[in-house]
């Protein structure tokens, strides 16, 4: 598991909204990160090491990370 591989993670999030959307069917870090999709992708890391990630991020790009909804309350919603 690795913080490099969540800083990833949230660039892809705000890079592209079709994958953000995707998120929507994981409710959990693990579940997506265990999933066919996370793994594809090579995503593999902790809650933890998501929030590490998230607090080096700016206002503004955090409010980019988003999956589209409530749902996905792990990513923000």
């Amino acid at each position: 598991m690795s913080l490099d591989s969540a800083k990833k993670f949230c660039q892809k999030v705000q890079a592209d909204e079709n994958f953000a959307k995707m998120l929507a069917d994981y409710p959990e870090v693990e579940d997506f990160c265990n999933s066919d999709l996370g793994r594809s992708q090579g995503f593999d890391f902790t809650k933890e090491e998501l929030e590490a990630a998230k607090n080096e991020l700016t206002q503004e790009e955090i409010d980019n990370l988003h999956c589209h909804t409530e749902a996905c309350n792990w990513l923000g919603g």
